[in-house]
């Protein structure tokens, strides 16, 4: 009886485990292939700022549906004063990241702007340690956050490998560098808002809420800047391939979204295998994108991957 009620336990636990994980990991493929559809979207002749709003409304639409298909989008009431300040300070922080990233993408090549962007996780998994302690180190685990530290100290180094200075000057110079890097800064802070603005509530309503925000800012980004004045040259093939990309993005959200809100998952094994995406992101710029990398890319790459692997081992 009591070696029953233990593998029943011990089911319980890992069911609990897997879910989050497997969401986090569904986020990070739809991530990845965001990257790759806002490339070939946002062409030179696309305005950045017009492209994300326009991607921002995208996501709206796929969440309005999903809120209700599960019925959640009439449980705004049950949003707390909390849940509204960390929301919409999360969607400021996105649109402030979005705004740099997809610039940087303009200007530069993929591979080297995600590989910054997912140094993001640097200072995210700094602010997880002050606020979420005990959910980020397994309640005071000096293994784990031991290992949280030497996987810091590995994407550091894979990200500076990875830039690959020799090769990065566009002619364009290397303003991409300049926004890749404020892109991870902005994005750093948003993981935490989302964690704090998400408890209680459900995961499907918070991308909605944020996503709104977010549009309404990009939107007077767009209209401040007299952006919208380019509507015309973006072409066909840029608006299919912009649209797909707004609904990996509304996918990559809800994913995430879900699994940093799934009961005992670790905000920094979430936020760790979302950055996996750079592996599909790498694969798919090669294949589609036609980019090429050297020697030290890739074994900054590697180091990445090893320092991701290590937080997720500990974080379990």
């Amino acid at each position: 009886m009591y070696l029953e009620v233990y593998n029943i336990v011990v089911q319980i636990i890992l069911d609990e485990i897997i879910m989050w994980i497997i969401l986090a990991l569904c986020a990070a493929c739809f991530t990845s292939l965001t990257n790759i559809f806002a490339k070939i979207g946002i062409s030179k002749e696309v305005n950045s700022n017009l492209a994300t709003a326009y991607r921002t409304f995208v996501v709206i639409i796929c969440s309005v549906i999903i809120c209700f298909i599960s019925g959640d989008i009439y449980k705004f009431g049950s949003f707390t004063y909390k849940n509204y300040i960390f929301l919409i300070l999360s969607s400021i922080f996105t649109c402030a990241s979005w705004i740099c990233y997809y610039k940087a993408i303009q200007l530069g090549n993929v591979s080297k702007v995600a590989a910054i962007d997912k140094s993001s996780f640097i200072l995210t998994s700094i602010l997880f340690i002050i606020f979420f302690y005990n959910d980020t180190t397994n309640g005071g685990n000096r293994l784990s956050l031991a290992s949280l530290i030497i996987s810091i100290i590995f994407i550091f180094i894979g990200t500076y490998l990875m830039i690959d200075q020799k090769r990065s000057v566009t002619n364009k110079g290397n303003k991409w560098l300049i926004y890749a890097i404020l892109s991870a800064v902005f994005a750093s802070f948003v993981s935490l808002f989302i964690k704090l603005g998400l408890k209680d509530t459900p995961s499907d309503l918070g991308t909605l809420f944020r996503t709104i925000i977010v549009f309404i800012f990009a939107s007077l980004i767009v209209v401040f800047r007299k952006d919208y004045r380019e509507f015309k040259k973006i072409t066909c093939r840029s608006w299919i391939f912009l649209t797909i990309s707004g609904v990996m993005t509304g996918g990559a959200w809800l994913l995430e979204y879900s699994a940093l809100n799934y009961v005992n998952s670790n905000p920094v094994g979430v936020s760790s295998i979302g950055k996996l995406s750079i592996l599909l992101t790498m694969l798919f710029s090669y294949l589609i994108l036609k980019e090429k990398f050297s020697r030290k890319m890739i074994t900054g790459l590697y180091i990445i991957c090893l320092g991701i692997f290590l937080v997720i081992t500990s974080s379990l």
